[in-house]
């Protein structure tokens, strides 16, 4: 299911690649919050000639609200949501439900391809994998977690199949949970069964890069949340000592404090004197001590980030924010900022 808004760009090339699989029972839902192009009337159309598609119209563009709203129109074993941009693979969702259905399990994760398209008609992708065996308890799922989070999935929400009946059971919403990160790590807190289906591949595509013309002034607060919830799991496990898991949350953490530097560095919305406030704020931060303590052995994954960082120079971490950014959006393979996004 997708919950979407303003969506008539790529609503078609999504239902498509869903109700175009050769697995004939499914059922795609589609929730339009409000949109004020022609996606509720492009979507009507489609599901006058496809008994398949459920559309639901919504007065709102509270997208938590539409997800929550398709979940109850549901009608299937499984739930699997999507974003307006994505699309599947050939074979993708009959792998998953292949799989899931062998198996016995509760949580499939395919291969993720991120898309980014340039003015010039080039599309760059980048794939990555759970690369782990079918897991059949908590603790071997757990055991394997840190590769998820190394590679930006733990707490992606879209693309993977979950079994309705237990998000039902749990009690999980989207707007009571208040961000889509919340319902998949309540959902994979007690997971055993879980498997990746690498031939399945969910395609998310993102935008080009280019400079900032204006603060994004929650990000760094969504990179906090992000890293206290994975901690907070962490500990819910009893691994908090559990080395490979820790310092993957590190280094998940570390790449988001990164971006966010980078994104205070970038835009001119803000005078001199608070971006220093800003990146000072956050390279002093309680939270990024810890992180740089545990990932002294990692500093080579960061490039020229991690000194700055490490010793709290701010002039030093502007400079190199920009010159990231730079390289980043130009292309360059010698300087890293970390793990993907």
């Amino acid at each position: 299911m997708a919950a979407v808004h303003d969506a008539a760009s790529s609503i078609a090339r999504l239902a498509e690649s869903v109700l175009g699989q050769e697995l004939q029972s499914v059922q795609l839902i589609v929730v339009d919050c409000d949109s004020r192009d022609r996606t509720l009337e492009m979507c009507t159309r489609a599901a006058e000639r496809d008994m398949r598609l459920d559309v639901i119209h919504l007065d709102t563009d509270d997208l938590c609200r539409g997800l929550d709203a398709g979940i109850e129109e549901a009608r299937g074993t499984y739930l699997l949501f999507m974003e307006q941009e994505d699309w599947f693979g050939m074979c993708g969702l009959e792998n998953m439900v292949d799989a899931a259905e062998r198996d016995g399990l509760e949580l499939i994760i395919p291969s993720f391809s991120f898309d980014t398209y340039y003015d010039s008609g080039e599309r760059a992708s980048h794939r990555v994998s759970f690369a782990s065996d079918t897991t059949s308890t908590a603790q071997e799922f757990r055991h394997n977690a840190h590769m998820l989070i190394d590679e930006g999935l733990f707490d992606l929400h879209k693309g993977k199949l979950m079994l309705r009946d237990r998000v039902d059971e749990m009690g999980l919403r989207f707007g009571i949970a208040g961000d889509p990160a919340d319902v998949i790590l309540g959902y994979m807190e007690t997971v055993e069964r879980v498997a990746a289906v690498e031939e399945s591949v969910y395609h998310a595509p993102r935008p080009q890069e280019v400079a900032p013309t204006s603060l994004d002034p929650y990000l760094y607060t969504r990179c906090e949340r992000e890293h206290e919830r994975l901690v907070g799991l962490a500990s819910h496990w009893s691994m908090l000592e559990d080395a490979e898991l820790m310092r993957a949350i590190h280094r998940r953490h570390l790449s988001q404090v990164i971006l966010s530097i980078e994104n205070v560095c970038a835009t001119r919305a803000i005078s001199s004197i608070e971006r220093s406030e800003r990146v000072r704020d956050m390279i002093e931060a309680p939270s990024t001590r810890e992180t740089i303590s545990a990932l002294q052995a990692d500093r080579g994954r960061f490039g020229f980030m991690f000194s700055p960082i490490a010793k709290g120079n701010v002039a030093a971490c502007c400079f190199g924010a920009r010159l990231n950014r730079f390289a980043r959006g130009s292309h360059l393979p010698f300087i890293s900022a970390g793990s993907a996004a």
